[in-house]
């Protein structure tokens, strides 16, 4: 009978509740400034809250206070621990505010941090306008103040600076913007999305390219930034903005995706480049095709092609399917990392062959997921599902046919709908901080009371 009563009474004093969280940051000088609301929310009445919370590294809280005052806390190795001021109520309000160094790379400040959230319940982020500024797996408003909602934690990545800026663009490197602005269209119009950041562009020497990146990338693509290199000539600088450009474009579409497999995103990025030179009067070598031969004065030319039809029959042949999950770090070896960029590639001009906007949907079906996808057999599932197509370019186990369908590739005229495209962009409604419950000094010493009888009670309870 004492123990249904032990039970009894220690159930009573487990309620439902819940935490809502709103994040307001701005920039000071070298630091980001991070004050956060948390709303407490009980069933019932609670005479105090006792939370842990994981803040970002190298963080320094500033000030941390109820509505009651300030409150004591612990915090160590990222987490921060305490119990509010007592105060029985089904609503509390907890203001903590924290900073953190902004980091400064290639002139640019960057801020890169998760903020915390409680797992079932909102989280809401506020924040002035950033140049680039990309929140995976949130709902994001952007304008002249952006704000982000998800559920849980909130992971969030910000740059801005640089000397020079454009529409979509910002450097401080010599580049004019000018030239990646007029070929802008090309990836908004292929992906049918227009997304409202800005990316920077990073110029860097072969040297410092290959000790930073890979040595075998022209460009590369990294959280915002867009890296090329200084040598290369305009047309190749321009091909390979937009190309990683696109890539850009994808990381709002694929924030789901957790895999590492590359086949869709550099599929569409490739052609993409292809787009480009051809717009440029730029002969690239086929895919999968045959060698390009032309005469200037008394020269002959010859331009390999980017691996032959027998190479796509082998794969064929021989039943195999590593495509489906390359991406292009996986590989050491040369071949495999160009095929798998050709195949990818072929996929794309065949999808869009008789439709340049064929993928507009797709893309559209792509933002509409809203969880972390870490399988890739369920990621290729379901990509495969939007495209309504099999991951197999040019299919068959006949040589000739083959070769007939990458020559209509490599031949298509390429169709890219002008300045379409949804920008990419919620209404997002910041509650306001609800009013906290007045409470008697009579009250609370009548609780008080309470507690301390039960808490005698269960005491005795033990003891017997």
């Amino acid at each position: 009978m004492k123990k249904l009563l032990l039970i009894f009474l220690l159930l009573v004093f487990i309620f439902p509740v819940y935490g809502e969280i709103i994040h307001n940051i701005k920039p000071i000088e070298d630091k980001l400034l991070i004050n956060s609301s948390i709303i407490l929310r009980s069933d019932e009445k609670l005479d105090y809250w006792k939370l842990k919370l994981i803040l970002p590294k190298n963080t320094e809280i500033i000030e941390l206070r109820d509505e009651i005052g300030r409150i004591n806390y612990n915090f160590s190795d990222n987490k921060l621990e305490f119990k509010t001021n007592r105060k029985k109520a089904k609503i509390r309000i907890v203001n903590l505010t924290f900073k953190k160094d902004l980091k400064e790379e290639y002139g640019f400040k960057i801020a890169e941090l998760s903020l915390f959230g409680f797992k079932n319940d909102t989280t809401i982020l506020i924040s002035p306008h950033f140049q680039y500024f990309f929140a995976p797996d949130a709902n994001v408003e952007y304008g002249e103040k952006i704000k982000a909602k998800k559920t849980g934690a909130m992971y969030i990545r910000i740059i801005f600076g640089g000397k020079k800026e454009s529409k979509h663009y910002f450097t401080n490197s010599n580049l004019n913007l000018s030239l990646p602005e007029k070929y802008y269209w090309i990836p908004e119009g292929i992906t049918g999305l227009k997304v409202p950041v800005k990316f920077g562009i990073v110029s860097l020497s072969g040297d410092e390219y290959n000790i930073t990146l890979e040595k075998w990338s022209s460009g590369t693509y990294d959280n915002g930034i867009i890296f090329i290199r200084e040598e290369e000539d305009m047309k190749d600088k321009i091909a390979t903005i937009m190309h990683e450009t696109t890539h850009g474009i994808n990381s709002f579409a694929l924030d789901w995706d957790k895999t590492n497999i590359s086949w869709f995103d550099e599929g569409v990025a490739c052609y993409v480049t292809a787009v480009v030179y051809r717009m440029l009067n730029k002969t690239r070598p086929q895919i999968f095709g045959k060698d390009v031969r032309w005469r200037k004065g008394g020269t002959t030319y010859i331009l390999k092609s980017n691996l032959k039809p027998e190479d796509l029959f082998n794969y064929y042949r021989k039943g195999e399917n590593w495509v489906s999950y390359w991406y292009p770090a996986k590989y050491k070896d040369e071949y495999r990392r160009e095929f798998g960029y050709a195949y990818s590639e072929l996929f794309i001009r065949e999808y869009l062959k008789e439709n340049g906007s064929a993928l507009h949907k797709v893309y559209q079906n792509l933002l509409k997921i809203n969880k972390s996808v870490e399988n890739e057999i369920e990621r290729n599932g379901i990509i495969l599902h939007f495209l309504g197509k099999k991951f197999k370019p040019c299919y068959s186990l006949n040589l000739d046919k083959i070769k007939n369908c990458t020559d209509d590739l490599n031949e298509m005229s390429f169709e890219v709908p002008i300045r379409e495209g949804k920008e990419i962009n919620y209404e997002i409604e910041v509650p306001e901080l609800p009013k906290t419950e007045d409470n008697s000094f009579a009250l609370q010493r009548f609780f008080d009371r309470i507690i301390e009888f039960f808490s005698k009670l269960i005491s005795g309870l033990f003891k017997q």
